[in-house]
């Protein structure tokens, strides 16, 4: 009971902050901004948010393929459509829980591939989620480079800056010796810790170990190219963002994603940062507007495409197995 209540909090209170914060968005709206809202989800070229939903599926489709050579080296031989279906119920399952996705996906994956080890897999979604970090730095420090103002950002950053309370730095480190205590005195919890741990190093060593690494890292620029083209491309939705600059496409992407990774999917606050950004530092009209129109437009087509994995993945699996 106990466990099942502190699972639901982690859904209901992610989910709760983003549904706070999209309403906070919209009631700060004035009323010519809330009639330009409406306007723009009657009025709004979908052919440039449809162009920008392929794109996120190429960006998908590559993640998934570029996948393979990291599974390769640990004896694998996955189908791609595995390899696709599970990184959609990934994308999808974050909507619920920030970051739980990549869990899920190794875990989905190893249910449906034989012989297939979820810490061995999950090894090599860390490795991913490293190198994703690396090109967000890259990408950052070129967002940074293209602004006219940069002193803008600095003010953004030294305003947003504050040091934590000492109270929580006891709170980690008491947690952190129960959990070490835990293990030390529980031999089965040890055992498991430590097989856990050669799991996930094991899968990390692939990336050591892969064979094309020139394809590796050609799909993962072609899957941060995609990211940053779903903005610029949707932006050519409505008029008052169909202009923007190389810059202001970096910044709402660099924004956008960090609103992905602190709420499920970036609810409410997505929406939020990239209308503060694209109004404050380029004096974009209508931004609410476009903000919103493609975060509900690259949203459903995460939740359509994750929930069809999520049927058609035991489907394959089965036929393969057949």
């Amino acid at each position: 009971m106990k466990k099942r209540l502190i699972n639901t909090l982690k859904i209901i209170v992610p989910l709760g902050i983003g549904v706070y914060l999209t309403w906070f968005f919209i009631s700060n709206m004035s009323e010519k901004e809330l009639q330009s809202l409406e306007e723009a989800f009657i009025k709004a070229d979908y052919s440039f948010i449809l162009y920008g939903i392929i794109i996120m599926m190429l960006s998908h489709m590559s993640r998934a393929y570029r996948w393979k050579y990291m599974l390769e080296p640990l004896g694998y031989k996955p189908s791609f459509w595995k390899m696709y279906h599970s990184v959609m119920i990934g994308y999808v399952l974050n909507l619920t829980i920030p970051r739980s996705g990549e869990l899920a996906r190794a875990g989905y994956y190893a249910r449906f591939e034989k012989e297939a080890k979820t810490d061995k897999v999950f090894g090599t979604i860390i490795v991913e989620r490293i190198i994703d970090l690396v090109m967000l730095g890259i990408v950052f420090a070129l967002t940074v480079y293209l602004q006219k103002d940069v002193e803008t950002f600095n003010s953004i950053k030294d305003s947003t800056s504050s040091g934590l309370p000492v109270w929580i730095y006891y709170i980690v480190a008491g947690v952190v010796i129960a959990g070490v205590t835990v293990i030390l005195i529980s031999k089965k919890i040890k055992e498991k810790v430590i097989s856990l741990i050669t799991g996930i190093f094991e899968g990390v060593k692939t990336i050591f170990k892969l064979k094309q690494r020139a394809a590796y890292i050609g799909h993962t620029v072609f899957i941060w190219v995609c990211y940053i083209s779903m903005i610029w491309v949707c932006s050519f939705a409505l008029p008052e963002t169909a202009g923007l600059s190389i810059g202001a496409v970096f910044a709402a992407f660099v924004v956008g994603a960090a609103a992905i990774s602190a709420t499920p999917g970036g609810i409410g606050l997505y929406p939020l940062v990239v209308a503060t950004v694209l109004t404050d530092l380029y004096g974009i009209e209508n931004a609410g507007s476009f903000s919103m129109l493609a975060w509900t437009a690259l949203t459903l087509f995460t939740i359509i495409f994750g929930l069809l994995s999520l049927i058609a993945l035991p489907i394959i699996s089965k036929k393969e197995n057949e």
